[in-house]
């Protein structure tokens, strides 16, 4: 039997395959709505710092930053001043001295106007008991400062080889306060006070509070005799300074030691200072006033034995010296200090006399 499509049912058809074209879509549409945020190609590239796809063009800046880029950028604070160096030069070290220093060293000045205070210790020995030579000293309990024990007994040992004579004795050395008045107060009685005072210092005033002074006389047969300076004791006059010794109160300068001559009274005083006293025929007052003229910056230079000295006077405790040298710092007991600095040459000499004397190679 043969059916027929019914007129009427066209339309329906029509519609329903409409329906089923917009269903089609729709389902599409859903489909690319889903599968959108995996896709790179959906989304912007944002350009960050460091970036490696950042763009050449710099970012045009915010107002917030356009309005700091106009304000000044915060001042650097102000740098302290600089404080002054704690050493003088790289080369030098720097000696730091109290004041009581002044009144301590060979070289301190004690006459009628410069009294010495006696400090608690001098390093005082016996010169009996230390001695090495053979000369006499007239009192078992003299004492002298330890350091000046060697140069006299060189000294005393040198003059017995060249003379052949040991008649030669210390009669005086340190003393105490106590006992210069002692020796005063009998002077006074046996000559005047006067006259007494020209050759005996006030207690405070004798440089043999310093242990660094001596007496000499001459005992032979039996019999003690003042040490006049001449004949065969005329060699210490000659030859003292080759020891750090000085004849303290040469004939003829009274006005300016204010002691008279006293040629058996030697004061220490050290290498080369002795030498250059006794070249100069100065007296330790004008030695010690020709220093005062000579700074660090414009030293006194001499020379002795092939060494170069280069002596000068300063005020200040705090001293620089040359590292790698020999030095000597001494007060001088009136208004500084006195500084000595051995040239490097020193090491050249001494090196020539050890191979003059086949000590070195």
């Amino acid at each position: 039997m043969r059916h027929r499509l019914k007129l009427w049912k066209i339309p329906i058809l029509i519609l329903l395959l409409l329906l089923m074209t917009a269903a089609f879509s729709f389902i599409n549409i859903l489909y690319d709505t889903a599968a959108a945020p995996y896709d790179n190609r959906a989304y912007e590239v944002i350009e960050y710092p460091g970036n490696p796809h950042e763009s050449e063009e710099p970012d045009e800046p915010s107002d917030e930053q356009e309005e700091s880029n106009d304000e000044p950028e915060d001042e650097p604070e102000d740098e302290p001043e600089e404080e002054p160096e704690v050493f003088i030069d790289p080369g030098f070290v720097t000696i730091f001295l109290e004041e009581a220093d002044i009144a301590r060293g060979y070289l301190v000045l004690v006459n009628n106007d410069h009294a010495f205070e006696l400090p608690a210790m001098l390093d005082l020995v016996n010169i009996t008991t230390e001695k090495t030579e053979p000369f006499r000293v007239l009192g078992q309990h003299y004492l002298l400062r330890r350091c000046i024990i060697e140069p006299l007994d060189e000294m005393m040992g040198a003059f017995t080889s060249a003379t052949g004579n040991n008649t030669v004795a210390i009669i005086s050395a340190f003393r105490n306060y106590e006992s210069q008045q002692r020796i005063l107060n009998s002077n006074i009685r046996r000559m005047g006070e006067r006259e007494a005072l020209r050759w005996t210092s006030l207690p405070g005033h004798s440089e043999h509070h310093t242990g660094l002074a001596v007496d000499f006389g001459v005992f032979a047969g039996g019999y003690r005799s003042t040490f006049t300076g001449t004949d065969v004791t005329s060699w210490f006059r000659r030859n003292s300074f080759n020891y750090g010794f000085i004849l303290r109160y040469p004939a003829n300068r009274f006005r300016i030691t204010g002691t008279a001559h006293e040629p058996w009274h030697f004061r220490y005083v050290g290498l080369p200072h002795s030498y250059f006293i006794t070249r100069n025929n100065w007296v330790l007052e004008e030695y010690i006033d020709m220093l005062r003229e000579h700074t660090f910056e414009d030293p006194f230079i001499a020379e002795h034995n092939g060494i170069e000295y280069r002596v000068y006077f300063t005020t200040d405790l705090s001293i620089p010296i040359p590292y790698d040298v020999i030095f000597d710092i001494s007060g001088n007991n009136v208004d500084g200090f006195i500084v000595t600095v051995h040239s490097p040459n020193e090491h050249e000499a001494l090196l020539i006399d050890a191979i003059e004397d086949g000590e070195a190679e």
